[in-house]
């Protein structure tokens, strides 16, 4: 008796010790990620020498050439103080926040000094057609984040400020070198772009939620995903995504499950030599703790929209017609940091069909 009930005792001390490790384990173990417990990143931008070159070209991608003409990126953006300066008097030499190079589109940030856009220091959203240079000036504050959409679809290029339709242009399809598609060989660069120590297009700021589609996005659908992180299932036009969740490293995971993986690069060699830093890894605050949801602005500053209008005489007419307030939101007597635009300026900048 003595026997059994000694044996009785260790299994039922073996039972219990099983029942406390299976308790015990997963309490043990590291957390595994999730979207919502991910320490949230950013990328740092120091406008020297450090941006990011997707690994896979244009057209891998989205997926087709269909990118030449239908199109939406969205990304949240921080840029850092002092404004930069652009090169020459078009917003293809300002500094690249999410685009592609050769330089045919693109979200853009700087002062033009010189030409019709003199004096304005703006985010810039523009398209290279056939014939045009199409462009939309987004107003900004230095050293608060912004979110901005471009969307470009049915001849028409459209921007979106905290998914509130900011300005639109008549813009065709995206071009290449004298004409010719390059959907095989232009790359997508985030942060910035470098074609040769003339030509460096390198911004400077935090840059974050990076969202690339082949199709475009309304401003509902924008507005409706603003705050917060995408989760699988992704839909099939999410052709990227850069929720910067890598937090450390060279590489850049592309979110969307495309594998279109980025890399964190230091200069172009030989023609700008590395300063020895990348991209710098931070924490994000867009979307806060977790327990902080960020706010549109108090103020909504309205841009003007210009849009073709049919005319008896070969040239459009140019129209004014403002964007509507957002719900609940009304202007202020005394709208900051706004410049007069001239309704009736010439909105063509005949120039090369590439920019390098």
């Amino acid at each position: 008796m003595k026997t059994e009930s000694k044996r009785f005792r260790t299994r039922y001390g073996i039972a219990v010790l099983l029942i406390v490790c299976a308790v015990m384990l997963p309490l043990l173990q590291a957390p595994s990620p999730g979207y919502a417990t991910d320490t949230n990143f950013a990328l740092q931008f120091d406008g020297n020498t450090d941006y990011v070159k997707i690994d896979n070209k244009e057209r891998v991608i989205f997926g087709s050439t269909n990118w030449t003409g239908t199109k939406s990126i969205s990304v949240w953006v921080k840029p850092l103080e002092p404004s930069q300066i652009c090169d020459g008097s078009t917003p293809s030499g300002c500094k690249l926040i999410v685009g592609d190079r050769p330089r045919f589109w693109g979200i853009y940030r700087g002062l033009i000094t010189i030409g019709q856009y003199a004096g304005l220091d703006r985010i810039w959203i523009w398209n290279q057609d056939s014939d045009t240079m199409d462009v939309i000036p987004i107003i900004y504050t230095p050293g608060e984040w912004i979110h901005i959409t471009l969307v470009h679809v049915d001849g028409h290029l459209y921007a979106y400020r905290y998914g509130f339709l900011a300005g639109s242009r008549v813009s065709g399809n995206s071009i290449g070198i004298d004409g010719a598609g390059l959907e095989n060989i232009t790359e997508f660069h985030i942060g910035g772009g470098i074609t040769n120590a003339e030509k460096v297009f390198l911004f400077r700021g935090l840059i974050d939620e990076v969202r690339v589609y082949n199709r475009a996005l309304t401003g509902e659908q924008i507005r409706a995903d603003l705050f917060r992180e995408l989760t699988p299932t992704f839909e099939p036009a999410l052709k990227a995504y850069y929720r910067m969740s890598d937090g450390s490293g060279l590489g850049l995971t592309d979110d969307s499950g495309n594998g279109n993986h980025g890399t964190l690069l230091d200069g172009k060699t030989p023609e700008v030599p590395p300063d020895g830093t990348y991209p710098l890894w931070v924490t994000s605050d867009v979307f806060g703790d977790g327990t902080v949801v960020p706010t549109i602005p108090p103020t909504f500053t309205v841009t003007a929209t210009f849009t073709n209008t049919p005319s008896i005489t070969p040239s459009p007419t140019r129209t004014l017609s403002p964007t509507p307030y957002p719900p609940g939101f009304t202007p202020s007597v005394t709208p900051t940091r706004t410049a007069t635009l001239n309704p009736n300026f010439t909105n063509f900048l005949f120039m090369p069909l590439v920019s390098k």
